[in-house]
């Protein structure tokens, strides 16, 4: 419709480059588009080398299939969704027009589009974090957009949005907390990003979308880690790395709250400074990954030194909090290690060589 086109440009300032498109599809042919758009935001192998690297680092439980959860948390009970590899979007054939929450869902995606038209993708991928950051920003946006439609028409309407997606609800909750974190991380964090620049006035809000959070850490605390962080120097791995990427600090937050303390996981991650993890090779059948974390001081890498410890522990099934720079062997064979190569910088290594494991120390 007209008026939504116009309300959009009127609320960011900005015009459509060209008619924004919406096409309908069946359920499953969404479903399945989702998934192919995931294959191919990371590239030849990218998604395979993530998935095995991610169940290594312990964001992925071993039976976990990260396309399939991916696709599933996206499509299960979906009214809309944006592709923001193509700048397509798309809704289901059982979308009505006439229905306040189908309205709402073609607001936040038609708002998506304005937004990619506008300020479009790097040429190159930035890497996850700073992907993340970026989905954070135009996610965010278009989410507040969508809320705020909502209050409006609760104001005018009276209308009270009905949240019966039982099956989509039990999904979620099935999810690793890494799959749960950085699905809700674009439209809370990213609508609070959003939120703090909007008060500022539409140009710093454009200047926001020209320069978009190159980190997470940013989204969690803007102009705190505005830049690309400076590269770490990894240490030898065998052969040459599968890949190399950082999880920022919404990967550390997620990789500690696993066990389960939300607390220790928001003052450790806020103490994020940089990180980088390899996934490797270690011959013809097995492969490793070492991950570095580079905290702001000594103490704040004393506590997650303390709690990587236990995490190293309870990956291997162990009852007593692992040693320090001491290989530990899992039920499955493998060896995971914690060690300290430096006052701010702690290593996370998971080997199936205990000599690996010896060598990274």
């Amino acid at each position: 419709p007209q008026e939504l086109v116009d309300r959009i440009e009127k609320e960011y300032g900005l015009r459509f480059k060209s008619t924004p498109k919406v096409h309908k599809i069946s359920t499953d042919e969404l479903r399945d588009r989702i998934s192919a758009s995931l294959e191919s935001h990371f590239g030849p192998g990218g998604v395979y080398y993530r998935e095995e690297a991610y169940k290594l680092l312990g964001w992925l439980l071993p039976d976990d299939a990260l396309v399939q959860q991916l696709t599933a948390v996206r499509s299960v009970g979906a009214r809309a969704w944006f592709d923001d590899d193509t700048g397509e979007a798309w809704v289901t054939d059982k979308f009505r027009i006439e229905n306040i929450p189908d309205q709402a869902a073609l607001l936040r995606i038609v708002t998506r589009i304005l937004l990619d038209q506008n300020f479009p993708p790097p040429r190159e991928y930035p890497g996850d974090d700073a992907s993340r950051a970026r989905e954070a920003l135009h996610q965010g946006a278009a989410s507040a957009s969508e809320s705020k439609y909502y209050a409006e028409k609760a104001r005018t309407e009276g209308f009270t949005p009905l949240t019966d997606n039982s099956e989509a609800e039990r999904l979620f909750q099935s999810l690793t907390p890494f799959i749960q974190g950085t699905t809700t991380f674009p439209a809370v964090e990213g609508a609070a990003y959003v939120g703090a620049l909007k008060s500022l006035g539409l140009e710093k809000l454009h200047e926001g979308l020209r320069n978009p959070p190159l980190t997470t850490g940013a989204i969690y605390e803007p102009g705190e880690n505005a830049g690309a962080p400076p590269a770490i120097e990894m240490p030898k791995v065998p052969g040459d790395p599968f890949m190399s990427d950082s999880a920022g600090e919404l990967g550390l937050k997620l990789w500690v709250f696993t066990l389960g303390d939300p607390e220790a996981s928001l003052e450790i991650s806020s103490a994020w400074k940089n990180d980088r993890y390899v996934f490797f090779p270690e011959d013809e059948t097995t492969s490793g990954v070492v991950w570095d974390v580079v905290l702001d001081s000594k103490e704040a890498a004393d506590k997650f030194q303390s709690v990587a410890l236990d995490m190293t522990a309870a990956l291997a099934g162990k009852e007593d909090t692992a040693p320090l720079a001491v290989p530990v062997e899992t039920l499955e064979k493998r060896f995971l290690q914690v060690s300290r190569v430096g006052p701010d910088r702690v290593r996370f290594v998971n080997a199936a060589k205990k000599e690996t494991a010896e060598k990274l120390k």
